[in-house]
């Protein structure tokens, strides 16, 4: 099985190698076609490509595993910032990636799955690692944030590539938006740079304004206050 490489400088804890070489807790990447990666059932409307949709049913786990760590992190740290405020913000990603599997038929990975248990044993495997290395310091709770973005940075780059429908773009191109805006917040809080909450909740007001901006299905693209309703795809990073 290929492996998901992660280079980050100047982290590493225990078994985990996140220093000065390759990051070697194992992850299925978007494209990279494993056993361990759920099966995309057919699509019941339409013309998704074999890769699109194992894209798509990779990535709806993977925000929801970016939720999950985000979730326990702040309650293990007072609601510690970043993570309670992104928390929403990967919410948001998990349900615009929903809509797409409703749309087009594919089978949800993350249904009856509580949080912090995954089908996938890498996504299984990775949680529980980055889990464990964010319960050691805070200082490393920023660590984890910053593999995850990452991460999810060069997942969504390799679907977007794999893309051809307009929807499907679209939400990529809003998950790489997002992930990049937190990589930035993760990078800044490790290198003792802190942001208020009011700082990250404008910051992801922006990012709504910036999203909401859809093709219409009624009078127009555009705002939902045209007549049509917008892409319920477009939802803020």
């Amino acid at each position: 099985m290929n492996k998901h490489i992660l280079r980050l400088a100047g982290i590493g804890i225990g078994g985990l190698l996140l220093a000065g070489g390759a990051w070697t807790a194992v992850a299925a990447g978007p494209g990279n076609p494993t056993p361990n990666r759920p099966a995309a059932t057919a699509p019941a409307t339409s013309t998704l490509s074999a890769a699109t949709a194992s894209d798509l049913v990779f990535v709806r786990d993977e925000e929801r595993l970016a939720r999950d760590l985000y979730a326990a992190i702040a309650a293990q740290y007072g609601d510690a910032l970043p993570f309670s405020t992104i928390v929403n913000s990967e919410q948001r990603h998990f349900d615009a990636v929903g809509v797409l599997l409703e749309r087009y038929g594919l089978a949800d990975p993350a249904s009856g799955q509580p949080a912090g248990q995954y089908a996938n044993p890498a996504l299984q495997s990775l949680y529980d690692t980055l889990l464990a290395q964010s319960k050691i310091s805070l200082a490393e709770a920023y660590k984890v944030g910053i593999a995850v973005e990452t991460r999810d940075i060069a997942d969504v780059k390799k679907g977007a590539s794999d893309a051809t429908q307009a929807d499907v773009d679209r939400v990529f191109t809003m998950l790489l938006n997002g992930s990049e805006k937190h990589l930035s917040a993760f990078t800044d809080a490790a290198n003792g740079v802190t942001h208020t909450e009011t700082d990250m909740r404008g910051q992801a007001s922006d990012s709504a304004a910036t999203h909401r901006n859809g093709m219409g299905a009624g009078t127009g693209a555009g705002n939902r206050s045209g007549g049509g309703q917008g892409d319920r795809t477009c939802i803020s990073g």
